[in-house]
């Protein structure tokens, strides 16, 4: 069944990541406003308090009342940008629009930071407007911040993240699929999937590119591989018919589809002569180790570079280096 995401897809115009961001943020605050408020104090580097603050005899200008209630306000302005450039104009313009605000903060959003041009903007801004506060966050740097959140039980949040997170990528705010692995679990087919190299799901069925394969059961990943081709399959007994969908183009695993095929019927009573995706590579063991209780409802995205120092693209040396690595 195709997976339904939280956020459009479709498009990259900017009117739209800009909407699905703000999405994003509304339904952290929605969900809790304390969270709501670590988020925005990550991506504007500034104390950002959401909700009133309750004290009791705070002294004021020559009087100690018994009680306040206190609401801080700020306003935070985003400019989104995609394809095209900087508009150091706009933003100025844009911060004409703030009033009297306790904090005032002018948010730039982009795929890549705009380096010394950064600076150069804070310095016109503040020309005018000294009280200002002007940032440049990627969209990165919003899946970075917005991943940590939340807790493992958090489920439903968890999945709301991990689909802006896969929107992101997937429009190309960044591109962070060569250091993807695609944790899948394999249940029953765990040992031909590890034996051919190959993980198969249903053609129909979306996914985020990703650059490795781990086959997971009983909490741990036991083997992955660096993904080398991709290919729609289908076998009527006699005959492969295989589209490329990804990768390198080849007859090398023409084989190895056919008898995964066979074996999925055989072995774990699975018809998948057509209609399937084959995901195939050269299989490394590991044991990367899932230190919390319970499985995992679906596929899982690690971002290797964040669990492996120095990270290497060599599957042997990522194998290797999981061994001593648990995850949640």
């Amino acid at each position: 069944m195709p997976k339904i995401h939280y956020f459009q897809r479709y498009s990259s115009l900017e009117n739209t990541v800009t909407n699905n961001t703000l999405q994003l943020i509304a339904r952290v605050y929605a969900y809790s406003t304390t969270q709501a408020s670590q988020l925005l104090t990550e991506l504007t580097g500034e104390p950002i308090e959401i909700g009133v603050e309750i004290n009791q005899q705070v002294r004021g200008e020559g009087s100690v009342p018994d009680g306040a209630i206190i609401q801080r306000s700020f306003k935070i302005l985003i400019e989104s940008k995609v394809d095209s450039g900087v508009d150091t104009e706009q933003l100025l313009r844009h911060a004409d629009s703030f009033f009297e605000e306790d904090q005032k903060i002018l948010l730039l959003l982009t795929r890549e930071t705009i380096g010394e041009l950064e600076e150069e903007i804070k310095k016109q801004v503040a020309v005018k407007h000294p009280e200002i506060i002007f940032k440049n966050v990627t969209y990165e740097t919003i899946c970075g911040a917005v991943v940590s959140l939340f807790q493992e039980y958090e489920y439903e949040m968890r999945t709301l993240v991990d689909d802006y997170v896969e929107y992101c990528n997937d429009a190309g705010l960044f591109d962070q699929s060569r250091f993807l692995m695609r944790i899948v679990p394999c249940g029953h087919s765990l040992e031909i999937n590890r034996k051919y190299g190959i993980y198969f799901h249903p053609s129909d069925r979306g996914y985020t590119r990703h650059n490795y394969v781990g086959i997971y059961k009983d909490k741990a990943v036991q083997a992955l591989w660096k993904i080398d081709s991709i290919f729609d399959a289908d076998f009527d007994k006699i005959k492969l018919k295989k589209t490329l969908v990804e990768g390198r183009k080849n007859d090398e695993y023409d084989e190895k589809i056919v008898n995964i095929i066979k074996a999925a019927e055989i072995e774990c009573g699975y018809d998948i002569t057509s209609g399937h995706r084959f995901f195939c590579g050269l299989p490394v063991d590991t044991n990367y180790v899932k230190s919390t209780s319970g499985g995992i409802q679906g596929a899982r995205f690690v971002n290797l570079r964040d669990v492996i120092d120095d990270f290497d693209d060599n599957t042997s040396v990522i194998a290797d280096k999981l061994k001593d690595k648990q995850w949640e």
